[in-house]
């Protein structure tokens, strides 16, 4: 028999589901409750405060997004299927108008799970899922043109000696030019002037009469029309030099006059010499009050083809205006009188065809999410990534099909032996890391500029992929969802290598709490500052928590702290969230239907400020520190009574407490009242008005510690101990800035054992179970000590539950354990 002691150095690494034989010390059975902090050491975690009541009745489903246009202006976008909502981080909401309703957000029964935004300066690109793009039924050319049967007839060269030849329907004219530019008749001599002009006049006066044909001259080209379809031919005696008949297509761009109807489109068939395929072009004359005139070709559309994206098909715009309100609508170029403003639209196909500028591939496809990379706006749709034109998000379309430019639309499909429907784009260095629901890709240039000729994607890994929640980045890694159907596990990737040689890699960052994250989580969001991230599940009010901390080593990048835990706001459900600047806020639901955004501070170390020290959720005060909107109004008097009575704003759904705010002034966070579920006001004995006043429901922290199995060092790491049984006698558990927690010691098959620290009582003697090493501020303002708290165990080790327990709204800290046995071997050495 001897008597042995081990340390528990820190108590920040959360939950542990193996076997308490495996587990680390470090590690818990349960953690709700609680903050892991590498700089305040495990703790109660902050109360949540009330911003403003959004909804009095559910929102249902909602899609959470921030928009973080700078320093000072930083917005939370709430959409639902039939509403978007803006609030600045104060909870005050913004106008938002939508002239054309919110049809294109109807049909996402799944808001959280089918709507996609991405955010650039004041445009919030915002995508449904269950929409499919399309094109508006215009077809090119956009402005009809003179008539459905023409042609032109160009007189290219005027040669002595030539026979030009023309025939339209049948009708022939010939016209032949004199065989010299001078004729010597004896003494007289004859100049024959000729021109192009004045060939093109005469063919169109030997062709008047053809039946049902219209003829005009501008220059050397004549221009016929008919309401019928025309046959037409042009020769002359030499191999057509001199003169060519055009109708919808020529070989080469030169055989083109630079005379022609405005309008007119002919297609360019190629020339074998250059590698330009085929393409159109519409004239445009050089006045810009002329129908047929002098002026040059443009590239454009071939006709027939659809040339318009239907704006009501494709994302939507939330664009912050001037005035500080917010528009929400389509790209499509309407200007709105209201407002005073013209909203972007989705460019026009301006060039080629089918074959030279295809349609993108979202046409006809659900875009499943929207991006922004190196300045480009990015798409998912089926198998293909779609990126706009450099510096133009509105332009899926080439400017020209008759060569590739760098800043030209990029369309690529990811190709696999898997069907691979690409569902989320993360960025990740410089390149996109593509996930599908079973694969993922590494989207990236093979130069140093992105552009269509250097675009790549390539398979990277095969990892089973929840595609219901969009991966989060979070620091150097891109955080993904997957599920068995009844429990989430979650990996964490990261690119490694350089160049031909990178690779992926995405290891499980869950592998020791399997069973502990359900199936079905909405959203996830993170706080990179503090090195902390979250994710939600549908209708609950747990807020899952994973808290990091990486460091360098000789091997590179060690991770120091693996964290998992959870958050319970107990009454409300928890609808969506997102992480601004070491903030998290949330809508939370709750049973009378009405919707709150809340916030919570998440910054690593616990800040001393009276709000976030009184740890109450849905939080509520009669001081500026609480939004005018659900600030809660200094209370009425009784004097028969003695008391003072404040309306609560909502409706209790568990116990509300009131207490006075810290300070020499406010009575030093005291208990002055409790509401029961329920209630709608509150009261407190005495004459309380004029006071800070904070009003909120207080939450259970819990941590329970793992077994205190006997370890011994083994190799690289400890083992336990199987040749021992550990009498524990007692466990000394340093504490510092605390005001109150108790200690639950349930050993087996025995009652309960309560422990008790109260800073009020203790103040800075000792007692029979803690002492005090020290005090912070003064204990008539704030009770915060520091000092070791001895905790009688007398259980075996292996059999005994230890429990660290606080639910009132003070703060308790623990930095880490040291536990005292008897240890009684069960062999003997070998002598």
């Amino acid at each position: 028999m001897s008597q042995s002691s081990q340390s528990i150095p820190n108590l920040i690494q959360g939950v542990s589901q193996q076997s308490d034989a495996q587990c680390d010390p470090t590690q818990g059975r349960l953690q709700i409750n609680g903050y892991s902090s590498m700089a305040d050491g495990l703790r109660k975690r902050a109360g949540t405060s009330a911003l403003r009541r959004v909804a009095t009745a559910s929102m249902g489903n909602v899609f959470f997004h921030s928009i973080l246009r700078d320093s000072a202006e930083q917005y939370l976008v709430a959409i639902g299927a039939n509403s978007v909502r803006v609030f600045d981080l104060d909870g005050s909401e913004k106008t938002v108008s939508a002239p054309f309703g919110y049809t294109y957000l109807s049909t996402a029964g799944n808001p959280s799970a089918e709507i996609r935004a991405a955010s650039i300066a004041d445009f919030t690109f915002i995508s449904n899922t269950k929409r499919v793009p399309a094109f508006t039924t215009a077809l090119a050319p956009a402005v009809a043109r003179p008539a459905a049967h023409e042609a032109l007839v160009w007189v290219k060269a005027a040669n002595y000696g030539q026979s030009y030849r023309v025939s339209v329907n049948g009708q022939l004219a010939t016209i032949a030019t004199p065989i010299q530019p001078v004729t010597t008749s004896g003494s007289s001599i004859t100049e024959n002037r000729i021109s192009t002009a004045d060939i093109a006049e005469q063919i169109k006066t030997a062709l008047a009469g053809a039946t049902g044909v219209t003829i005009t001259r501008e220059g050397s080209v004549l221009h016929f029309t008919s309401a019928s379809a025309i046959t037409i031919a042009a020769t002359d005696a030499r191999a057509n030099d001199d003169i060519t008949a055009i109708t919808s297509s020529v070989q080469a761009f030169t055989d083109l006059p630079a005379i022609a109807p405005r309008g007119y489109q002919v297609e360019i068939k190629g020339d074998p010499s250059n590698k330009f395929d085929n393409y159109y072009v519409s004239f445009v004359p050089r006045v810009a009050t002329s129908a047929f005139g002098e002026g040059a070709w443009e590239e454009c559309v071939g006709p027939g083809m659809p040339y318009r994206l239907s704006a009501a098909t494709m994302p939507h715009l939330l664009i912050r205006l001037a005035s500080g309100d917010f528009y929400f609508g389509p790209a499509n170029g309407t200007y709105q009188s209201a407002l005073d403003f013209t909203p972007p639209k989705w460019g026009d196909r301006t060039a080629g065809d089918y074959d030279t500028a295809p349609d993108p591939s979202f046409i006809g496809y659900p875009i499943q999410a929207v991006f922004i990379h190196r300045n480009r706006l990015g798409l998912l749709a089926d198998e293909s990534q779609i990126l706009s034109r450099a510096k133009s998000f509105f332009d899926f379309f080439p400017e020209t099909v008759t060569t590739v430019l760098d800043t030209d639309p990029i369309d690529l499909a990811a190709s696999s032996n898997k069907v691979s429907v690409l569902r989320h784009a993360v960025p990740s260095q410089d390149e996109l890391i593509l996930f599908s629901d079973q694969l993922q890709f590494r989207s990236a240039s093979s130069g140093q500029s992105l552009a269509p000729t250097t675009a790549t994607i390539a398979q990277l890994t095969a990892y089973e992929c929840d595609s219901s929640v969009a991966p989060l980045q979070v620091a150097g890694g891109i955080v993904f969802a997957q599920t068995n159907g009844t429990w989430t596990q979650f990996r964490e990737f990261a690119l490694r290598g350089v160049g031909t040689a990178l690779t992926g890699a995405a290891p499980s960052i869950t592998d020791h709490v399997p069973t502990y994250i359900p199936a079905g989580i909405r959203q996830l969001a993170a706080n990179d500052t503090a090195g902390i991230w979250f994710a939600i599940t549908g209708a609950s009010s747990r807020i899952y928590v994973y808290k990091y901390s990486d460091r360098g080593s000789a091997n590179g990048v060690e991770r120091v702290q693996r964290s998992w835990s959870y958050w319970d706001l107990t009454a409300g459900k928890v609808l969506a969230i997102q992480c601004v600047t070491e903030t998290l806020y949330l809508l939370a639901e709750y049973a009378d239907g009405s919707v709150w955004l809340e916030k919570m501070p998440v910054a690593d170390r616990l800040s001393t400020d009276a709000l976030t020290t009184l740890l109450l959720d849905r939080s509520v005060t009669t001081t500026t520190a609480t939004p005018a909107a659900v600030r809660v109004p200094n209370g009425v008097y009784n004097v028969v009574a003695d008391a003072t009575v404040w309306p609560l704003g909502y409706t209790a759904e568990v116990p509300v407490e009131a207490w006075t705010l810290y300070g020499p002034t406010q009575n030093g966070g005291k208990l002055i009242g409790r509401a029961l579920a329920g209630a709608t006001t509150i009261t407190a004995k005495g004459d309380w008005r004029g006071k800070s006043i904070v009003f909120g429901q207080p939450f259970e922290f819990r941590y329970r510690f793992s077994k205190f199995v006997l370890k011994a060092d083994a190799g690289a790491g400890k083992v336990a101990s199987n040749v021992a049984r550990t009498q524990v006698r007692h466990a000394m558990l340093r504490y510092h800035d605390t005001s109150f927690f108790k200690v639950e010691v349930t050993p087996e098959r025995r009652d309960t054992a309560v422990y008790k620290f109260d800073g009020w009582v203790l103040g800075a003697r000792n007692s029979q179970v803690g002492s005090t090493l020290g005090q912070g501020l003064d204990i008539e303002d704030r009770s915060y000590f520091e000092g070791v708290f001895q905790i009688p165990i007398a259980s075996k080790g292996e059999t005994c539950q230890v429990d660290l327990v606080n639910s009132t709204p003070n703060p308790c800290m623990f930095s880490g354990l040291d536990w005292i046995a008897t240890i009684t071997s069960r062999s003997r050495p070998i002598q």
